[in-house]
């Protein structure tokens, strides 16, 4: 293992990569919209949805994305789940199906007026 540092380079401005440790902020007054979250989950969430917008990813990072806050906001159940993860074991690859990536997307656009379709 060498000691020297790998350098790798970020196809990615400043700017999105500045949104994406800041996080896309939630607005206090949909912050109620989600029960019994705390300041971590709306953290978390803020740096996902930041991610998704401005991280240059590919669908399945974007879907993996999508997953999360889905299971966040409890969107998918555990059936939802062990659907998703039969569908990675038989095709080799995580994916979410075109109803579950628009109704994940669709919350975070009515609940958190955040619309990931501006940079999808």
């Amino acid at each position: 293992m060498s000691d020297q540092p790998n350098l790798v380079q970020i196809n990615m401005l400043d700017t999105d990569y500045a949104k994406m440790v800041s996080g896309e902020p939630i607005s206090p007054e949909r912050q109620g919209r989600i029960e019994a979250a705390d300041a971590y989950t709306f953290s978390r969430l803020e740096k996902q949805i930041s991610r998704y917008l401005y991280g240059q990813l590919g669908q399945e990072s974007k879907d993996d994305i999508l997953c999360s806050i889905g299971q966040t906001a409890e969107l998918l159940t555990q059936l939802d789940m062990e659907n998703i993860h039969q569908r990675m074991r038989d095709s080799g690859r995580f994916y979410l199906m075109p109803g579950e990536r628009e109704q994940i997307i669709n919350w975070v656009k009515d609940e958190l007026a955040i619309d990931l379709g501006k940079q999808n």
